[in-house]
């Protein structure tokens, strides 16, 4: 379960903010698709698919990130 505070145990580079603020890095220099961003982080951060989309989903809800096909793009 994805939650925005870390759990006890939790690696903090995994948590949904450390990864949404690299996500807002990379998107700061270039504009990704999705499958592009996923296979920079899965190598930065060593994370999952499904932390991979509850970040998005996280920037997304926050209108941090919106998708533009099949990019993901920052908001502006």
């Amino acid at each position: 379960m994805a939650t925005l505070t870390p759990a006890k145990y939790e690696k903090l580079d995994e948590n949904i903010i450390v990864v949404g603020a690299s996500v807002i890095s990379l998107l700061k220099k270039n504009r990704y698709t999705t499958e592009d961003l996923f296979q920079i982080l899965k190598k930065e951060k060593e994370i999952n698919l499904e932390k991979f989309y509850n970040t998005l989903t996280f920037l997304w809800v926050t209108e941090i990130i919106v998708s533009d096909g099949f990019y993901v793009i920052l908001k502006r």
